[in-house]
């Protein structure tokens, strides 16, 4: 058993628990992101079939009703949507006449309810779950501080039947005292990015695997899901959205920067990236759904070893603090690794940024727990925090007042410590360091 099969997937049990209450579960996520590895430890002696397999696919499409009608429950499909519209509506006719929980397990490297041609709806009968690349967690093999955050707060406000008034604060301190990461470390993380392939891999060798995993997929898998034959200017929008990573999407940027001939044209390839899972945006965060909407999305590239495969940067380029991209791919180890935990975490979560109307402040990220609980955090690349880097927490925090839960500035340096009430300042490893 390689390495990387040895690494246990923190979904595995949220997707145990969907199996046993939903007829249909989803797993997508990007290829090579570790779904067929997990799924195959799920078979429980149903079915394991790989739509990547010429003949399983062609059998699929040709006849669709007794490719399914002939296999034992469950039913693991890999690559569904290689099948097409007309599997997935045999899929809902079957759960339709058999109601059992668990019958089918799909997998997809295409965000199933994005791709054109798969309309057939399973609302009601279906779940979803994203599986992400390796969350850093994975890697080290303990906990999430998201997950810690969620849970620690919930109960305090459950035993005290208040609001929590910021005793958070010294649960989140307690046992985070030194932190082992290095700015090497650091910069060795983003490098690596999260695709359980690259482990043990060496850069030179990664920066192979990069190059061919991005043809592959645009010359396989977007030609095939949207029917795109000019597609060869996608590498260099994906390089140029790794360049804007942790910026504001401004589609009439990359238009302009890129030479494509139409807004439309660059909205609809920036679509295909994140259909794929190569791309994906934060929302902008407001009290109010209504301004929520207007507000615009930040653009993060959806991997960070992809990003810095694509910007051609080497883990020693980013350890340059003169290096401009080595801030924003910081920032973007640090909200890919909370989307990652939020998929696993039992309490739900949302996740955004936030920028005033003014433009005067803005905050990197903001979590929402479902009770209207709010977590705010800022990244810096630096070794050392100063008052410029919390100011717009403590802003937020004084608007806010008891929704307000924790702050947390991340920086590369060691030690953890109180900087105000509901403020403090952590390591980036301590998103994973217990």
């Amino acid at each position: 058993m390689s390495e990387n099969s040895l690494i246990q997937r923190r979904i595995e049990r949220t997707l145990r628990e969907r199996l046993a209450t939903f007829r249909v579960v989803v797993l997508h996520g990007a290829r090579q992101a570790g779904k067929t590895t997990l799924v195959r430890l799920l078979a429980n002696g149903g079915t394991f079939v790989s739509l990547d397999d010429q003949a399983q696919r062609d059998a699929s499409l040709q006849d669709p009703r007794s490719f399914i009608e002939i296999r034992q429950r469950p039913v693991i499909i890999d690559e569904v949507q290689r099948g097409g519209d007309a599997l997935v509506r045999e899929i809902k006719i079957a759960v339709d006449a058999d109601p059992a929980p668990g019958a089918f397990l799909l997998t997809g490297s295409a965000n199933f309810l994005t791709v054109p041609h798969l309309s057939e709806s399973l609302a009601g009968r279906a779940s979803f779950l994203d599986l992400l690349p390796l969350s850093e967690t994975e890697h080290e093999r303990t906990g999430g501080l998201l997950t810690e955050l969620l849970a620690d707060s919930a109960h305090r406000r459950h035993a005290s039947g208040t609001r929590d008034s910021g005793r958070i604060t010294d649960s989140v301190l307690a046992g985070r005292t030194i932190s082992s990461d290095t700015p090497h470390d650091y910069a060795e993380r983003v490098a690596r990015g999260g695709y359980p392939a690259l482990i043990g891999m060496s850069e030179r060798m990664r920066a192979v695997w990069f190059d061919d995993y991005i043809r592959a997929v645009i010359a396989r898998d977007v030609r095939e899901l949207t029917g795109a034959r000019k597609i060869d200017e996608l590498p260099r929008l994906l390089e140029a959205v790794a360049a804007r990573t942790a910026s504001d999407l401004v589609i009439e940027d990359l238009r302009r920067d890129l030479g494509f001939g139409t807004r439309d044209t660059t909205s609809d390839y920036l679509a295909h990236l994140r259909m794929l899972y190569l791309v994906h945006t934060l929302p902008g965060w407001a009290t109010n759904a209504a301004t929520r909407a207007r507000r615009r999305p930040k653009l993060y590239l959806a991997d960070t070893g992809l990003a810095a495969s694509a910007l051609r940067l080497s883990t020693s380029q980013l350890l340059d603090p003169a290096e401009r991209m080595r801030g924003p791919l910081l920032e973007t180890l640090v909200v890919n690794e909370l989307a990652k935990q939020a998929t696993f975490t039992d309490d739900r979560v949302s996740l955004s940024h936030f920028r005033s109307a003014d433009g005067r402040r803005e905050i990197d990220i903001i979590a929402e727990a479902a009770d209207g609980r709010v977590f705010g955090f800022e990244v810096k690349a630096s070794r050392s925090v100063n008052s410029r880097h919390h100011r717009n927490l403590t802003w937020l925090r004084d608007a806010l007042g008891d929704r307000f839960a924790l702050g947390i500035v991340f920086y590369t340096g060691d030690v953890s410590y109180r900087i105000d009430d509901r403020i403090v300042a952590l390591p980036i490893s301590a998103l994973w360091d217990r």
